[in-house]
């Protein structure tokens, strides 16, 4: 690996590692986070497609108030280095790799999270006393320590000759390989059986069924249904929030005379 890959790697897990906690460009997703890593490696394809099949692992991973879900980041970048990077693993010795990544990266979050606590009562000393710059300072330093999470065990990949990774994942029995080979076809359908259960509606079986039948009698590339299908619940929610408004305000006015006629009742 070039040296410049190398940096756009480490930039990455670091990038990674700080939104994973912050949670707001959702960089750590695992369809992102391969992706960028296979794009550093120069090997977008396989970063893509094995980013989609994680994807499809870690849709239920969510971090629910306290409970701390298996870490995604971490096994993200990782396992895409060593698909996409000159280890160039199989999808699915990838996709072995990425459950006990994911329980380590999960026991390093919580053991920061429990670490940056007295980092957190600096923190509120900085508000109390009003020191905006020491305030920021705490919070990139927690932020920082967040990046490193991830990046630290991807620099101890790098650092690992390709040769000895391959020599270990070589020796993991051919049962655990293939049956995971099996599995990974059945991860795109129980990722999309969570997601109908998540957002299960009444409202939204009609089009469900019409998008199957579509794509089974028609033939149409998926990619244009996609789309189709994106101008289509635009149009819908566009519609359906300007006909409620629409009533909304008359319902308003409504409401407003009826008050007035009430106050007029009791003069």
């Amino acid at each position: 690996m070039s040296f410049g890959s190398s940096i756009l790697v480490m930039l990455i897990a670091f990038v990674v590692g700080v939104d994973g906690i912050l949670d707001e460009w959702q960089i750590f997703q695992p369809i992102v986070a391969c992706t960028l890593i296979g794009a550093a490696c120069g090997n977008l394809t396989a970063g893509i497609i094995f980013g989609a099949t994680l994807q499809m692992i870690t849709i239920g991973w969510i971090n629910v108030g306290a409970a701390v879900a298996p870490d995604i980041g971490l096994p993200a970048v990782v396992s895409a280095l060593l698909v996409c990077g000159p280890v160039a693993l199989s999808i699915k010795h990838g996709i072995a790799l990425t459950i006990p990544l994911a329980v380590v990266g999960q026991l390093l979050n919580v053991f920061i999270r429990k670490t940056i606590v007295k980092i957190t009562h600096q923190a509120d000393q900085a508000a109390a006393t009003g020191d905006l710059a020491r305030l920021t300072r705490v919070h990139l330093l927690s932020m920082g320590v967040q990046g490193l999470r991830v990046l630290i065990p991807t620099i101890l990949v790098m650092l690992i000759s390709p040769q000895a990774i391959k020599m270990v994942i070589d020796d993991i029995p051919n049962a655990v390989t293939n049956g995971i080979a099996v599995s990974i076809g059945m991860i795109a359908a129980v990722g999309f059986a969570n997601l109908i259960n998540m957002m299960v509606s009444r409202s939204l079986w009609l089009w469900f069924f019409l998008g199957f039948l579509i794509a089974i009698f028609t033939h149409i590339s998926i990619f244009i249904l996609a789309a189709a299908g994106l101008i289509v619940a635009i149009s819908y929610v566009w519609v359906m929030n300007k006909r409620h408004g629409s009533s909304a305000d008359d319902g308003g006015s409504g409401d407003e005379l009826d008050d007035f006629d009430k106050e007029l009742d009791d003069l």
